[in-house]
């Protein structure tokens, strides 16, 4: 199955009647209106399949775009666990002194922001390792290419 159908699968929003992506879609996801030329290894774009193994396919600009997509993400997440508005609820929960849900706010909203941060954390790391993967596939097709030109010359 290829991405264009499990996209149609997963997100049919997407996608009009014809199969091409909607203005809305366009909009949000341009890497997917416009998918720059793919770097491909491991066989011969044209060869049947089966004949010179599989094949892997990369779009380095796609792996940027979800790169600074996931590593935005995640600035916002850290950056809205710093929002003071969490002091509203600890100051909530100290009010209830003697109920036995105030500490169970506490301890909830501790947990829920641990989590919180350590997702936005994941988030960045994530975001970072595909746009290095995205560099390193250009520059190791970049160097392939010039040892190519020189075997050639």
């Amino acid at each position: 199955m290829g991405n264009r159908e499990l996209d149609q699968q997963l997100n049919p929003w997407m996608f009009d009647k014809s199969g091409g992506l909607t203005p809305a879609a366009k909009k949000q996801f341009p890497d997917l209106a416009g998918t720059p030329a793919p770097i491909t290894t491991g066989g011969s774009p044209t060869a049947p399949a089966g004949a010179g193994g599989q094949q892997l396919v990369v779009h380095p600009d796609a792996l940027r775009t979800a790169g600074h997509n996931a590593s935005d993400l995640g600035n916002r997440m850290t950056a809205d666990c710093q929002n003071p508005a969490g002091n509203d609820l600890f100051t909530a929960a100290t009010a209830m002194n003697g109920w036995a849900v105030g500490p169970a706010i506490t301890s909830s909203h501790q947990t829920w922001e641990l989590q919180f941060l350590t997702l936005g954390g994941d988030l960045i790391d994530i975001g970072q390792n595909l746009q290095d993967s995205a560099d390193g596939y250009t520059g190791t097709e970049n160097a392939n290419r010039g040892h190519l030109r020189a075997l050639d010359n």
